[in-house]
């Protein structure tokens, strides 16, 4: 026990303090290595979201699902660049084509492919009019530009830089063998790179017919790409709607929770009202007579959010209306629970005696404290919007043509389902592996966020 007894109130002397706690100059030499060793931290401390990370990572189930959805991602937002085709072209030569099918056209191209480093062929092009138009165009190969002169408008013509010759040159699809490729004869346009004219067109080269994976429809239309931009429409709207129900739902449900009282008695018998609404029925009804004011107001309104309403579509504008009228009260009564939890704790009580208000009591002390809550019911709510969309896109309630959905996919699917039924086989799947991967990331965030089900 140290004696402090004889040391002054007024003493700083630091020696008298080191006498009277018995300590000497050997306790304040330096510490030797296997000192500091034995005091380094074991395991340092992490925050709630970093053990979070560490716990999702840890679910191998939910890591696969990410995995996959993100290649769902990739799929639906980066494919379409990487393919020549897009969801609204509609190929006349090639129709009702299986998967990797070839019509006969891109066959006899494909064949005599081989005859060209780089080659333009009209009856790979979209449209009904196909042909190479009268006028100047060009062809760009290894930098260089090829230009020539069309005297007339011409269909079954395949243009390109001929391998052996290095020349720009014009053969007829009906002058090429159908079994061999071979080129029976050929129309030189330019002995090497010749500059275009002023107002010449670009003829865009490709080296070889890129097959139709997935097959195209009765019009002509690819499929996969109708399939990669059904997805991208899905998912937006998935997330779109999400984002709609989390703002309503939390500012709606914070409120309640923290207002008490008679207010909170109305505000949760509403709840309650909309609860007991049959959800398909009034999402019937709201399709049906929003629609048709929605468009005449797209069509009439020259506002800015008009055209843009415009450029989405009734359809979806009906499907964000309905979650907004409808889809959130999940989401208000899990924040009111959380609500009712926090506000009692000390330091909403410290903001309460320091003057805040409400508003900044919910913004800056109570929702931050619910978001492990607000990102599992949002993850888990995108699923459910994604599967109301394709449910309504299927009764062709949804998504409005041209515009395309992974519902509307199936549901145009389903009349020729007994001889084409890959046409429906794609979007389903793509749809069930989205759901549920999405289910599997949101069940696994539940585990990983909520810190009762901490191991």
């Amino acid at each position: 026990m140290a004696d402090f007894s004889k040391i002054s109130p007024f003493q700083v002397d630091p020696s008298a303090i080191e006498e009277a706690m018995g300590l000497t100059a050997e306790d304040f030499a330096p510490a030797s290595e296997g000192e500091k060793e034995s005091m380094v931290e074991k395991r340092k401390s992490v925050s709630y979201w970093r053990d979070a990370a560490r716990r999702f990572k840890a679910n191998t189930v939910s890591m696969v699902a990410l995995f996959i959805f993100i290649c769902c991602l990739i799929f639906a937002f980066i494919g379409p660049k990487l393919i020549p085709y897009s969801y609204g072209d509609q190929y006349r030569s090639s129709l009702k084509l299986g998967p990797r099918e070839y019509s006969e056209g891109e066959a006899l191209i494909q064949s005599a492919s081989s005859y060209f480093d780089g080659f333009y062929a009209s009856g790979l092009q979209a449209g009904s009019i196909t042909a190479v138009m009268k006028g100047d165009h060009y062809i760009t190969y290894k930098g260089n530009k090829y230009g020539f002169t069309q005297e007339q408008n011409e269909e079954g013509v395949i243009i390109g830089i001929e391998k052996s010759t290095g020349n720009l040159v014009k053969v007829y699809e009906k002058d090429v063998d159908p079994a061999t490729g071979a080129v029976n004869k050929v129309t030189v346009l330019s002995e090497g790179p010749s500059e275009p004219a002023e107002s010449a067109d670009e003829l865009k080269t490709v080296k070889s017919v890129f097959p139709h994976i997935f097959g195209t429809d009765s019009v002509g239309r690819d499929l996969m790409a109708r399939t990669m931009y059904g997805a991208r429409v899905s998912i937006l709207i998935g997330i779109m709607a999400a984002l709609i129900v989390l703002i309503i739902g939390s500012i709606y449900g914070a409120i309640s929770g923290l207002a008490g009282g008679t207010l909170d008695f109305i505000m949760m018998r509403i709840v309650e009202l909309i609860y007991s609404i049959p959800e398909v029925l009034i999402v019937l009804l709201l399709q049906v007579v929003l629609r048709e004011p929605l468009q005449e107001w797209i069509d009439h309104s020259g506002s800015s959010l008009a055209q843009a309403a415009g450029a989405l579509g009734s359809g979806i504008i009906c499907i964000f209306i309905t979650f907004a009228l409808l889809y959130w009260v999940t989401m208000a009564r899990i924040v009111r629970g959380q609500v009712l939890q926090l506000r009692k704790q000390e330091y909403v009580t410290a903001a309460i005696a320091l003057g805040a208000g409400n508003k900044r009591i919910i913004k800056r002390h109570l929702l931050p404290n619910c978001v492990g809550a607000l990102v599992i019911t949002t993850c888990l709510q995108i699923p459910s919007a994604i599967f109301l969309e394709s449910f309504l896109s299927f009764l062709g309630l949804g998504v409005s043509a041209p515009m395309a959905s992974l519902g509307s996919l199936c549901s145009d699917a389903l009349q020729t389902i007994t001889l084409y039924p890959y046409r429906l086989v794609y979007p389903a799947v793509i749809l069930t592996i989205i759901v549920l991967t999405l289910n599997l990331v949101g069940d696994g965030l539940r585990d990983a966020l909520d810190p009762r089900l901490k191991k």
